[in-house]
């Protein structure tokens, strides 16, 4: 059983944003729900910060996406999160009770061959929070001790969630790729959540980054970033003028008619890296011309999720002082996730929309 709920700060009820059917942003409705407890091996947290993932919540949402018939109704949605340790359940050191965390959005089993074989990225028995069990819209959440990682003192919780929503499987992705000191990057997506932080982890590491985007205009300049509008027409010229080549392409939108301008100015033995479950219901088929793939000694390479090496390594980033560029953390309140939702849809957002419970006006 979970240590006793401290009665003084920790009421009966919370808020928790409560998906009653699958549908358009409206079925996201505010509703008062009993405080979960803490099983063995959990923590119970109030919630600070969650981010929204176009993949993991508004495509789930819609009833169309394969995480979709993952979920159970009535659904809490929400991975990634930042938060405070209320109570802890058996096995769990009571000393984390008052601590700031980041807290993951899965946990690996830990038994499979995968796990055992130190590949818990291929987990085959993952759970992910906000999918297989109530997430992190909502006040208070519950989740296993095993995902919260410790918050430096000078992190605010929105941006908290962000990292913790991007930075692990950024830098899974970027040593998937090989990235590092004077290697160069082709990035797709750079407005979005995961592409922006992983152009900033990546100039962290030493590399330069193409970025592709629809919007290029709404992405921020940097040193070493070189910004090329992904629905040009001779977009294989622009990669090719802009580069003499690249160590590998990070490609998290797979947009068909993107991959095959991009694909051509592929160098010879360098490879795309792929991760997430693509955030529309309408999953993307890339017409991977198959001869290429030896001729040029071409890899493509699946990214399921971030390693937990990967996520202690980014946490330790973040304490040595990693943060992201100013600008690309924008808050709602938790009663708006609706709205949050919509923006995503309609392409109004840039960087990581995250649903704070306590707004504070942060708008990074």
């Amino acid at each position: 059983m979970g240590a006793p709920l401290d009665e003084m700060t920790v009421p009966e009820k919370m808020r928790a944003v409560v998906m009653r059917d699958f549908g358009g942003p409206d079925v996201l409705q505010v509703e008062d729900t009993a405080i979960p407890r803490p099983a063995a091996g959990e923590a119970l947290l109030r919630v600070a910060a969650v981010e929204v993932s176009r993949t993991r919540d508004v495509a789930t949402r819609t009833g169309g996406h394969p995480f979709s018939r993952q979920v159970s109704l009535p659904h809490v949605l929400g991975g990634h999160f930042a938060g405070e340790v209320v109570s802890v359940g058996e096995g769990v050191d009571p000393a984390l009770a008052g601590k700031r965390m980041a807290v993951m959005n899965h946990r690996t089993c830990g038994r499979c061959a995968a796990c055992r074989a130190g590949r818990d990225h291929e987990c085959g028995d993952l759970e992910i929070l906000g999918i297989h069990r109530w997430g992190s819209y909502a006040e208070y959440t519950t989740a296993s001790a095993g995902i919260l990682h410790p918050l430096p003192d000078n992190l605010g919780p929105a941006e908290a969630a962000a990292l913790a929503a991007t930075g692990p499987v950024a830098l899974t992705q970027l040593r998937a790729a090989k990235a590092g000191p004077g290697t160069t990057l082709l990035v797709t997506g750079a407005t979005g959540a995961l592409a922006s932080l992983l152009i900033a982890l990546a100039q962290q590491l030493g590399a330069t980054v193409i970025g592709l985007s629809r919007r290029p205009d709404t992405v921020r300049p940097a040193p070493g970033l070189t910004v090329l509008d992904a629905t040009r027409p001779d977009l294989t010229d622009a990669i090719l003028a802009a580069t003499d080549g690249f160590l590998a392409a990070i490609d998290n939108i797979c947009a068909p008619a993107v991959f095959e301008r991009y694909f051509p100015a592929l160098p010879h033995g360098s490879s795309v890296v792929v991760s997430g479950a693509i955030g529309t219901p309408e999953m993307p088929v890339l017409p991977v011309p198959a001869r290429d793939l030896y001729s040029r000694s071409i890899s493509i390479l699946g990214v399921r999720s971030h390693t937990e090496a990967a996520a202690a390594d980014f946490w330790q980033l973040v304490h040595d002082g990693f943060r992201l560029p100013a600008g690309l953390v924008h808050e709602y309140p938790l009663e708006d996730a609706a709205r949050a939702h919509q923006d995503i849809e309609h392409g109004a957002t840039t960087g990581h929309p995250v649903l704070v419970t306590h707004p504070t006006g942060e708008n990074r």
